[in-house]
């Protein structure tokens, strides 16, 4: 270690005994001996307490007490050190480390970035997800350690993101129900998200929630029966059958994640037909559209055909014409609607979330007609939630 690094982890040493270390990043350049790396440690208030998140690519975040000395070892040992570009934030400036082609290192400092900057505990956005909870060893991404196995770190990625996503948009919901929150997974799957998300509720609302996941796999849903029984997730509940848009039940919380092509628009009609308050779907498989826009031919004034004449880019205008047309047709049922990146690219390419809530400002009349522009414009005749939904009024 030479004397500049040492000063460097000294400034670090000194600046969270004295309380005014906000975030330090640590970097390395790629060698043909190893790969490019960076690492960050941020403070994290929560009244009396504090944290220190921890992340560096390689793993599942981490969230420990704050240590100084345990903190300032970790960051002298591999694969941290040895560092070659380093930041420290304080409230009082900045500290950098840097190195220059030859090696050689200097310390120096600079105005403060993250002055009067506090991350609370209790935001929204600062959740993290504990790797130690009981359904994630039950479905195979912990070990009986309560570690993420490596294999599994993509999906534990997966699902951190998403009880992010719904933390902090039915955060304020769920801690003020004074009734217990009703949940439906459709077309749930091996259940990740739903133990996710109805662990996430019976966390913090005040009454047990009422959660049900289904899919048409037997196997699936009796696993995942077990794994609730085993928990004792009394509110937790699969069912083995298939999508029913015609039949109303006790929705606030629609989740329909990668429901294949139409089965996206059951789901939400079946939503819609439930009063719904809120819904995350992330739809994949948009063939209905796609298959329309093949047989249209070309039409005059179309720009859009000098793009779609190659069968990929036709699939993917036909991709975002859906979720497009499905966005608008919500929001003429009154919801507020978004997109959102649900998870990293590198882990799936189907990664558009459509989340929403229901909200009496939309202008319901201007989403339909939009709709029915976007429709004519693009060729399309039949799309699969307008005519689940034909009956309600719009």
């Amino acid at each position: 270690m030479n004397s500049e690094q040492q000063e460097f982890l000294d400034a670090c040493r000194a600046a969270l005994q004295e309380g005014t270390f906000k975030r330090v990043v640590f970097g390395r350049k790629a060698s043909a001996d190893q790969p490019k790396y960076r690492a960050t440690f941020d403070l994290v208030v929560g009244g009396k307490k504090r944290f220190v998140d921890f992340a560096d690519g390689a793993g599942a975040p981490e969230r420990t007490e704050l240590d100084t000395e345990g903190l300032v070892s970790r960051m002298a040992q591999t694969p941290i050190f040895p560092f070659q570009t380093a930041v420290l934030h304080t409230e009082k400036n900045d500290l950098h480390y840097a190195e220059n082609r030859k090696g050689v290192a200097r310390v120096y400092r600079s105005k403060a970035t993250m002055k009067g900057v506090a991350r609370d505990h209790n935001r929204a956005k600062n959740y993290v997800l504990d790797k130690r909870r009981p359904y994630l060893k039950g479905l195979g991404v912990t070990s009986g350690k309560g570690e993420v196995i490596k294999k599994q770190y993509g999906k534990f990625r997966q699902i951190a993101n998403f009880v992010e996503i719904i933390d902090r948009d039915i955060g304020d919901f769920v801690g003020e129900a004074d009734r217990p929150i009703s949940m439906l997974d459709l077309g749930c799957g091996k259940g990740y998200l739903t133990f996710a998300a109805y662990d996430y509720l019976r966390g913090r609302a005040r009454h047990e929630p009422d959660a049900v996941g289904i899919d048409i796999k037997t196997n699936v849903i009796d696993l995942c029966n077990q794994i609730s029984d085993d928990l004792g997730f009394d509110g937790l509940n699969f069912l083995n059958a298939r999508i029913e848009p015609d039949k109303p039940r006790k929705i606030d919380i629609l989740i329909a994640l990668h429901a294949c092509d139409t089965a996206t628009d059951d789901a939400l009609a079946l939503g819609l037909r439930s009063n719904m308050e809120y819904f995350f779907c992330a739809p994949c498989c948009q063939a209905q559209i796609a298959a329309q826009i093949a047989e249209r031919g070309p039409k005059e004034g179309n720009d859009f055909d000098l793009i779609t004449q190659f069968p990929l880019m036709r699939r993917r205008e036909a991709d975002i014409i859906t979720d497009v047309s499905r966005a608008l047709l919500l929001q003429s049922f009154g919801y507020e609607v978004k997109f959102l990146e649900f998870t990293p690219l590198e882990h799936t390419l189907k990664n558009v979330m459509l989340a929403g809530k229901r909200n009496p400002k939309v202008d319901r009349e201007k989403a339909f007609v939009e709709y029915q522009q976007l429709k004519a414009a693009s060729g399309f005749a039949v799309h699969a939630l307008e005519e689940n939904t034909r009956d309600l009024a719009v």
